[in-house]
């Protein structure tokens, strides 16, 4: 007779029970041979170490005695699946089901608590146990929390112009509504989450915008203030000053610095501002923190960024807090910060492929993984299933654009690149992440023989971000191509403050050094001698 074939369903929200496929109950009578299957039924891999399952469940006991108790565990539950124990696996080290054999009721994207509680009634006194169930249980009702949280949405309300008519009210709205369509374009690529504007001043609001153009002095100012309704905290209030011609061509985006600034600061300050019941508002916004320390390319604030965006996964199992951690990975693996060895490579690969499997229809993932892949594992086919979709005009598709243009280059397409750097540069022209294009679309210029246009954009992205390596190499190479030595010098000495083991011979001769497309290029070739800084 052939055995019966699984998979068996594991219900952990509400009381525990293991169910066949015939709906036989197969659930073990005894607390912690539950417990067991509990932490067997909620771990990734459906498996744990028989060590880990001794120390959660008998803490209190030595070695043996826990070995002992955790055999007769074992047999109670083989017991209780009866025909079904052959998808049970037992080894000297490791205890847990054969893959695809349990559907488990939490993996759901959609909780269906109806009022109950994760492993409800389920007793250990087992402190490790208690310890455990209790992260658990925490970890859950986030979830929850971020379920509900997440089909609400962020509502925005505009507050009108306190004049009627006129230039400055219409302007007033007009600037409104660019800081509500900036926060809604931004949420929506960090998070996903629906963004809708209030239709009325009554409508049930998470924040408020209210701006008002005034004359002063025959001058007239914007008055900006983003508030958090629920506690009426002041998320951003600025003051600016408004062209006389930001009315007439308001369409053509004039106002952008002002508006855009205003939603990043407002969503920089909604990590603090919004309470724990709205996670996923909070998590974005520690992952905006996180990007910004990312900015700088600094060794210290990169490792900051990397707890931020641990932090905002943890409240928020986002898997764009994973992608985002990757790329910083991988800067830090490229920069020299950490060190490029297999554990690292396989930490990388292993946060693609959980930000894909969570999170792999946002198009920001998708990007920011193609990159990575391109980057780091010369993965030409990632950067053409990003162009498979629509290359817009946002983060997301600018992202994609690099990782496209890095294909083409590696194809020896240096024109698409070229132009797909170019695009990427003015799509994000006011993103704070603008150093990142710079110096991509730098690198596009040199392999299609624009060496001036290539020293416009190195010292851009320079400039934005002192820190930054790649620019410096860049222009290192450009500026002793174009006989500029004192300013070739001068990339010398910032390098070798920002790389300690830093030398010409290096920069030229390793191999192993980050600058293939200088190399490809034919300007490591240049004269050494007399130079100060080697």
């Amino acid at each position: 007779m052939t055995a019966p074939q699984g998979p068996l369903s594991v219900q952990t929200i509400g009381p525990f029970s293991v169910t066949g496929p015939s709906g036989e109950d197969l659930t073990p009578k005894g607390a912690k041979a539950r417990g067991l299957l509990a932490i067997l039924a909620l771990s990734e891999e459906r498996n744990r170490p028989r060590r880990f399952l001794e120390e959660k469940l008998w803490s209190g006991r030595g070695p043996e005695q826990a070995s002992q108790s955790l055999r007769q565990s074992l047999t109670e539950i083989r017991r209780a699946l009866g025909d079904y124990r052959d998808l049970f696996l037992v080894d000297r080290m490791t205890v847990g089901f054969a893959p695809d054999s349990l559907n488990v009721d939490a993996d759901s994207t959609h909780i269906d608590a109806e009022g109950h509680e994760i492993l409800e009634g389920l007793k250990i006194r087992d402190p490790a146990f208690v310890s455990w169930i209790e992260d658990v249980r925490d970890n859950f009702e986030r979830r929850k929390m971020a379920q509900a949280a997440k089909a609400k949405g962020l509502v925005l309300r505009l507050v009108p112009s306190a004049d009627e008519g006129g230039p400055a009210a219409l302007l007033s709205e007009v600037l409104s509504h660019q800081i509500g369509q900036n926060v809604t374009e931004q949420m929506r690529a960090w998070r996903q989450m629906p963004v809708r504007m209030a239709e009325t001043l009554e409508d049930e609001a998470d924040i408020e915008i209210d701006t008002r153009v005034v004359e002063d002095g025959g001058e007239s100012l914007a008055f900006i203030r983003m508030i958090h309704t629920a506690s009426g905290r002041v998320l951003h209030a600025a003051k600016a000053k408004v062209n006389d011609k930001a009315l007439t061509v308001a369409g053509d985006d004039l106002m952008a610095d002002v508006t855009v600034e205003a939603a990043e600061r407002a969503l920089d300050a909604m990590a603090t501002a919004f309470p724990s019941e709205r996670p996923e508002i909070a998590s974005a916004s520690l992952a905006r923190r996180a990007v910004r320390e990312m900015e700088t390319f600094e060794a210290p604030r990169l490792e900051v960024a990397d707890r931020l965006l641990e932090s905002a996964f943890d409240i928020d199992q986002n898997g764009l807090f994973l992608a985002w951690q990757s790329l910083l990975r991988t800067i830090q693996v490229t920069e020299m910060v950490i060190p490029q060895d297999a554990t690292q490579i396989e930490e990388i690969m292993a946060l693609n492929a959980r930000a894909l499997e969570l999170d792999g229809d946002n198009p920001l993932v998708q990007a920011l993984v193609s990159q990575v892949q391109v980057l780091r594992f010369a993965d030409i086919d990632a950067a053409h299933v990003v162009a498979q979709r629509p290359l817009d005009s946002s983060v997301a598709g600018a992202f994609g654009m690099v990782s496209l243009a890095s294909a083409n280059m590696m194809a020896g397409d240096m024109e698409a690149a070229y132009k797909l750097t170019k695009r990427a540069t003015e799509v994000a022209a006011r993103s704070s992440f603008h150093h990142w294009w710079d110096t991509f679309h730098c690198i596009s210029c040199i392999a299609s023989d624009r060496f001036d246009e290539a020293i416009i954009s190195g010292e851009r992205a320079s400039a934005r971000a002192p820190h930054f390596r790649p620019p410096l190499r860049h222009l290192l190479a450009l500026y002793a191509h174009t006989g500029n030595m004192e300013k070739m010098e001068d990339m010398m000495s910032r390098l070798q403050f920002l790389e300690p083991d830093f030398s010409l011979e290096r920069f030229t001769q390793d191999e192993r050094y980050p600058v293939r497309t200088l190399r490809k290029a034919g300007l490591l070739n240049f004269p050494k001698s007399g130079l100060k800084g080697d």
